[in-house]
């Protein structure tokens, strides 16, 4: 019907409301695919990428990661109320403000696919995969949370996609295999005279054959007075995911450089309690001290501040950014521990026993005569150093020199190529197979040539924004000192 239309204007809104009243009798799954702003009918959206994602804004005026509007939230209350959840796959080259448009996919339980200037042959095959994935995963419907704590305890926030009914009821019109929810327990009362306690969360939710079951998972867990016996218990992947979750969420509802600052402060408090409790002989010669099992917070903390999510870097555009925000909003703790600290593997010269190791995030750990693949959790980069021999080449993309070839073009040949085409096959497939949420697709970058992203990822590194790993850690430590 619009084959030959002209017209380049879109009506997301009047849509919306249209695919609403059709779907609000039986619930279920919308699915929004939007390759533009919406620029008339209702809610249009207007264009504010002008404005630098770390400036101010004018006193009333939201952020560049604040929703412009009410509407869409709005109706993604109506829409949590019907049971229906959204998801939202973005395909647009220019800005589309997914902070505005992606509150359908928060207060519905739902996901932002963000595919940035989308072209079939390059994103294609990741577009296809993630659709079939979306469409077979487990997952349940009409489905309400409740998390409960022993007295003494109480839930003081909740962290990810819902909409929350009362002060504990989460609303989650659909619920599947890959969302995970942050909780945020607090104390009611100064003591607590108990040596356990425990914690409930309870799911009701209908099956896709439409069987209603309630889903209960209870676990006690020892309470403590003594300060040294948390730091004998952390989890520093959870605590990460929780801390980069609620600094994203500051950064939304104030500016980048608070949701930042929250997450430098939230790595360093932790660091300071443990130093007050060392004995007093390890603090004499003023040396670094860190707990044993949350060794690793400081270079999360860092390697999170240097993603997307905070980077102000004139390459990360708004949309970009946000699509990042909600994604974590989402993440469990392998996934957000592969965006923090990504993997590194040398593919070129090929290790004498494969499979590879990870080599530190570093640019000591690159080689201009070298090819090296990066796995972030979200995609797969593979770095082509700008003298990587010709017969690498030849074997993985059958060309034999990059010059004035565009890297993002290039793909690599099928496995039963050559031997360098199945060595790149045997690794790539290894890591999409450890991470069955997301198809994960291989990027291509030459050295010097766009590399900015993988560059970013070698967490180790100063970069122009951000201090070196071991500055960090002397940066912390100079503020638990000022502490003291």
């Amino acid at each position: 019907m619009f084959a030959n239309t002209q017209t380049a204007e879109t009506c997301l809104g009047p849509a919306l409301k249209a695919a609403y009243q059709v779907i609000q009798h039986v619930g279920g799954k919308l699915h929004v695919f939007t390759a533009t702003r919406p620029t008339v009918g209702e809610s249009p959206i207007k264009n504010r990428e002008g404005a630098p994602a770390a400036a101010k804004p004018k006193e009333g005026t939201p952020t560049q990661l604040q929703p412009d509007g009410e509407f869409y939230k709005n109706l993604a209350v109506d829409c949590s109320k019907q049971q229906v959840c959204v998801d939202i796959w973005s395909f647009a080259g220019a800005y589309t403000d997914l902070a505005t448009i992606g509150q359908l996919a928060k207060h519905t339980t739902g996901s932002v696919y963000h595919y940035p200037s989308f072209s079939d042959a390059v994103e294609g095959e990741k577009l296809s995969r993630d659709l079939q994935h979306n469409l077979t995963r487990e997952q349940g419907w009409e489905a309400v949370m409740r998390v409960r704590a022993s007295r003494g305890l109480r839930i003081s926030s909740f962290l990810g996609h819902f909409f929350i009914r009362g002060t504990d009821l989460l609303a989650l019109p659909n619920v599947d295999e890959d969302k995970a929810f942050a909780v945020e327990i607090a104390h009611e009362e100064n003591a607590q005279n108990v040596s356990n306690c425990c914690l409930q969360a309870a799911l009701l939710y209908t099956t896709s054959d439409g069987e209603r079951r309630i889903r209960v998972h209870t676990m006690q867990v020892p309470a403590s007075a003594a300060v040294a016996t948390l730091f004998e218990s952390a989890d520093v992947d959870a605590c990460a995911n929780v801390l980069a979750r609620l600094a994203a969420d500051q950064a939304v509802k104030s500016k980048l450089l608070d949701g930042a600052e929250k997450m430098q402060t939230s790595c360093m408090e932790p660091l300071r309690a443990f130093r007050a409790i060392c004995p007093p002989q390890a603090k004499a010669a003023n040396a670094v001290l860190l707990p044993e099992l949350l060794k690793l917070l400081p270079l999360y903390a860092l390697g999170l501040m240097k993603t997307a999510v905070f980077s102000t870097a004139a390459e990360v555009r708004a949309d970009d950014r946000m699509a990042l925000i909600y994604e974590l909003a989402t993440m469990g703790c392998e996934r957000s521990v592969a965006l923090m600290h990504p993997r590194l593997f040398q593919l070129f010269p090929p290790p004498a026993t494969p499979p590879p190791l990870p080599l530190p995030l570093t640019a000591l750990s690159l080689n201009a005569a070298a090819a090296y693949l990066l796995d972030d959790g979200m995609s797969l980069t593979l770095w082509l150093g700008h003298a990587v021999p010709t017969e690498f080449l030849q074997g993985a993309f059958g060309w034999g020199t990059l010059d004035g070839v565009d890297a993002s073009a290039l793909r690599l040949l099928p496995a039963d190529s050559s031997p360098t085409a199945r060595q790149i096959d045997e690794l790539v497939s290894l890591l999409r197979s450890e991470r069955p949420h997301s198809w994960l697709r291989v990027r291509v970058m030459k050295q010097g040539d766009g590399d900015a992203p993988f560059l970013r990822c070698l967490v180790e590194d100063q970069t122009k924004q951000m201090m070196s790993y071991g500055d960090f850690v002397m940066h912390c430590h100079r503020y638990v000192l000022s502490k003291a």
